[in-house]
């Protein structure tokens, strides 16, 4: 790759150094035209738009970077803040320990700049972002900055016990009450799901805690949160906290003094045992259920695919070879991206190498064929690989290709990165150990340890299966459509796997077959079968031809 190729002019005689120079995405269209606002580091290889935020690296992926806020050590607080807080019962020693800070910032509920209380994010005594808290609950984090655990540098090696809250006001309740290992969440909680890279971006600091509690609020976006923090770190080390009669920590302090706080901090409860439960350890999701409808998956957006996914079940994909299981699969997984922002990883020999496995993704993404006439573009390339990168992984162990050892690097991934899904394709290509057993039984058990890894780790598994040798048609050279009882092994993959697809193509009409053979609970879907039509250039599936250009990233 060279600059010429994303149009970016770099005089011929600089070989060092940063240079400036105009923009190739936002120059042409600004009235300064020849205004130079592109940096571009030779040395690195990369550059940055100062007007537009443009950024790139010669034939590399760009990670996001986050921007900074500047850190103002602001000790004086007004007196209106200071009131704010003391009827929190939250003290002046504590708000200048742990920086709170004022200041005038412009707020979009209000549509102008207002004062403001500034909640300042820290890691490692870096501020990395700042939450602003104006009138009437208008809140907004720093734009752009890197979303982490609040209070986070209060986690240290010997921290065993940590406790999650909902809010700032939550976590400085503690601190005032002297328990310390505790965080908040940045962005509070969301009724349908919550994206947790906040996790991510603080695992480092607290991969280590052995026990999470989470004492969130007691509503029903609060009881949301409280499975998804569980569900992401990992329900065997959570436990739980309520302030029975109060909606949240503060409420229950600003009711009670500083001993009795305590006293209900150390409360914890732990989730009901896997498996051994009653009605009253049910109740509230019973009743949120109720409230708010049945559990939804996450829809593809594809017309007349009418089937949802959700994390904790298996999907088994069949067809004959050649009939584009694989290629299907990766569109599932690149539409669920989209629309439910899930990310994954695969292990896919069928498609390898890995490189050509993403050059086909990226034809999906973009809607465009990687070689000829309207090829992907370079700019293209670099941010469809910046957005792959973050969101899907691929397992490769060095040595053995056992479930157990898949298993195992898969919840290292999702542990860390809070991964909703993973891919084996295809099945024939695990190392299958049977120890004696028939493939029947061989089959049945390892369906059975997916299933209970996916139950406990709230995670999605796709399986790809190639079906037995199979009959054509009578009177016909077509070959019959297969299902999951004629899969390779054992009928397992039937009785065993919650949903079942079938890709069936038809060489002579072009147009190929989506059979949903298999639906777990009715409210995700209904069997049934959708006609789509293939791009070869794109790789995308398609009723109508605007489908194939419109661009996901």
């Amino acid at each position: 790759m060279k600059y010429e190729d994303y149009n970016i002019q770099v005089p011929y005689n600089k070989t060092t150094g940063e240079v400036q120079t105009t923009c190739p995405s936002c120059s042409h269209e600004r009235k300064k035209k020849t205004d130079k606002c592109l940096s571009v580091n030779l040395d690195k290889q990369t550059w940055f738009c100062h007007h537009c935020s443009y950024k790139g690296a010669l034939g590399k992926i760009v990670k996001t970077e986050y921007k900074v806020p500047q850190w103002a050590n602001k000790t004086q607080l007004s007196n209106d803040v200071v009131r704010y807080f003391e009827s929190r019962k939250i003290s002046q020693p504590t708000l200048l320990k742990y920086k709170i800070t004022e200041g005038l910032e412009w707020m979009p509920k209000s549509a102008k700049e207002i004062n403001t209380i500034q909640f300042n994010y820290f890691r490692d005594s870096q501020l990395v972002n700042v939450k602003y808290r104006g009138k009437d609950k208008e809140f907004k984090l720093f734009k752009d900055g890197e979303l982490i655990l609040y209070n986070l540098d209060n986690v240290h090696e010997n921290t065993n016990v940590l406790f999650i809250v909902e809010g700032e006001i939550d976590c400085l309740t503690f601190l005032e009450c002297g328990i310390l290992n505790v965080v908040s969440v940045p962005n509070g909680a969301n009724l349908n799901s919550n994206k947790m890279d906040y996790i991510s971006n603080s695992w480092d600091k607290i991969s280590h805690v052995k026990k999470f509690v989470i004492a969130v609020d007691n509503d029903s976006a609060g009881l949301q949160l409280r499975k998804d923090l569980s569900n992401r770190l990992g329900l065997h080390k959570c436990a739980y906290l309520e302030f029975d009669g109060c909606k949240d920590a503060n409420d229950f302090y600003k009711a009670n003094d500083i001993n009795t706080f305590r006293k209900a901090a150390e409360n914890i409860k732990e989730f009901p045992l896997e498996g051994v439960f009653t009605i009253q350890d049910i109740y509230r999701d019973l009743d949120n259920m109720y409230e708010y409808g049945l559990p939804k998956g996450i829809s593809t957006g594809i017309h007349d695919f009418k089937l949802q996914f959700v994390k904790g079940y298996i999907t088994t994909i069949t067809g004959i070879p050649g009939h584009g299981k694989s290629d299907f699969l990766d569109f599932i997984c690149l539409k669920l991206l989209k629309h439910g922002g899930w990310r994954g990883c695969f292990y896919s020999p069928e498609n390898k190498p890995t490189e050509l496995h993403v050059s086909k993704m990226i034809r999906k993404m973009t809607g465009k064929p990687w070689e000829g006439y309207g090829k992907v573009t370079p700019d293209e390339i670099a941010t469809a690989c910046s957005v792959l990168n973050e969101n899907i992984w691929f397992v490769k162990p060095e040595k053995e290709f056992t479930i157990d050892t898949m298993l195992d690097r898969i919840k290292q991934l999702k542990d860390k990165h809070g991964i909703d899904y993973f891919v084996i394709d295809a099945w024939n290509k695990l190392e299958q150990k049977r120890g004696g057993k028939s493939e029947t039984d061989f089959v049945g058990e390892t369906l059975d340890k997916i299933g209970v890894f996916c139950e406990a780790e709230n995670i999605h598994a796709f399986l790809v299966v190639h079906p037995a040798k199979m009959s054509k048609q009578k009177d016909s050279n077509k070959y019959q459509v297969p299902g999951l009882y004629d899969c390779s092994g054992s009928s397992h993959f039937n009785n065993k796997t919650d949903n079942g697809i079938t890709i069936y193509r038809d060489f002579e009409t072009e147009l190929t077959h989506i059979i949903v053979t298999k639906v777990k609970f009715s409210h995700w879907g209904q069997t049934g079968e959708t006609t789509m039509n293939y791009d070869v250039p794109s790789g995308r599936y398609y009723h109508t031809l605007d489908q194939i250009t419109e661009s996901w990233i």
